[in-house]
């Protein structure tokens, strides 16, 4: 069953998971075989496939932002980032290991950049956050699971590191880079839609619609000519299966500025090469960056390799340290609470900063606060 996994995988990657048949002749499997292990198998083994959206059709561009939050509240950030999930366009968080910043990811409408910049302004004078910074990116991508270091059957990794070979296959090229539209052709159903298969890919129709209480025929009218053309591909990827296994993966974050292209292409050679790398991004003036998330028992052979493949390259570049544990690091949808059929994407500063302030409040109100 081991190889039969890792040739599905491979067959996702490829093709996405919508054609069954074709999944079955890739891979030699049964069509019922393949239904058991994506609904039972992948779970189990903590494998989940990603439907990864045309974020900028949609008119979203990506941030990645680095928030030190003030001290008073800095035990209540994890309460204040779970509101900016919904208020202020938060797809992702986390914390860093050692130092007392959060990470975090924002998908945010192209058209309201300038109001998000300036709600962090705000949140930085009101005295939430000490500090900010924040990086935009113009493209992102998921490398492929690499299924071939991982033992399906004692759900162990085994990596021979003598045998990784750094200069191998070269990554995908990376897509031209084109502005998110400003006024994207969608609705809040497509939203809706698009909400669920970040949820669950393997979802179907008929499930999205009682979820939604709305008629079978309209989803799959949107899902057809609205949503499977911005879907841009499946991946599968690989986290540990409970809470327990979780703080047994280190969260690794390189960041890389002012990268000729020469340079970029081989870090992203061997970031492509490396078994743990989860995600990429970067934008054209040569800012890079990859998160990785690598189980214990092989961190330090991990930043052995790194370092060494690094120094071969460039002789600066910035580590961050993550805790994946499941109380500081969440994924979230699409920002779908920020999205109406009459306004299309908005933005109200003054609610989401209300919304923040609200639980500064209440953390002074625990703490005995004036």
């Amino acid at each position: 069953m081991g190889s039969d996994i890792s040739k599905l995988i491979e067959a996702i990657n490829r093709f996405g998971i919508q054609n069954i048949s074709l999944l079955s002749r890739l891979t030699g499997m049964p069509k019922e075989t393949i239904r058991y292990v994506l609904r039972k198998r992948f779970p189990e083994l903590g494998l989940r496939v990603e439907t990864l959206v045309d974020y900028a059709k949609l008119g979203l561009e990506r941030y990645f932002v680095m928030l030190k939050f003030s001290s008073d509240i800095l035990d209540h950030a994890t309460e204040i980032l779970e509101r900016l999930a919904k208020v202020a366009f938060l797809t992702y968080r986390s914390a860093l290991a050692f130092e007392p910043w959060h990470v975090a990811m924002f998908a945010v409408p192209v058209s309201l950049s300038d109001e998000f910049h300036a709600f962090l302004l705000r949140m930085t004078k009101t005295g939430i956050l000490k500090s900010t910074r924040t990086e935009r990116l113009e493209w992102t991508r998921h490398p492929e699971l690499k299924s071939r270091y991982h033992d399906f059957r004692s759900r162990e990794w085994i990596v021979d590191w003598k045998k990784i070979d750094s200069q191998g296959e070269p990554p995908p090229s990376i897509l031209p880079v084109h502005e998110p539209t400003a006024r994207p052709e969608i609705d809040a159903v497509d939203i809706l839609v698009i909400k669920e298969l970040e949820l669950d890919s393997w979802r179907n129709f008929a499930e999205i619609s009682r979820k939604l209480g709305m008629n079978d025929r309209t989803i799959r009218w949107h899902y057809t000519n609205h949503v499977s053309p911005l879907i841009n591909s499946y991946y599968v990827r690989w986290l540990p299966v409970d809470s327990k296994e979780m703080t047994k993966v280190i969260g690794l974050v390189c960041e890389f500025h002012n990268l000729s292209r020469y340079r970029l292409n081989k870090i992203r050679r061997l970031f492509n090469t490396f078994p743990f790398t989860w995600y990429e991004g970067g934008r054209s003036d040569g800012y890079y960056q990859i998160h990785s998330g690598i189980p214990a028992q092989h961190l330090m052979d991990s930043l052995r390799f790194l370092r060494t493949n690094l120094r071969e390259i460039l002789s600066d570049w910035t580590t961050f340290a993550l805790d994946l544990s499941l109380s500081l690091t969440e994924p979230y949808t699409i920002p779908y609470e920020n999205f109406d059929d009459k306004n299309g994407w908005s933005f109200d500063q003054k609610k989401a900063l209300n919304s923040v302030l609200f639980a500064r409040a209440a953390t002074k109100n625990i703490r005995g606060g004036p």
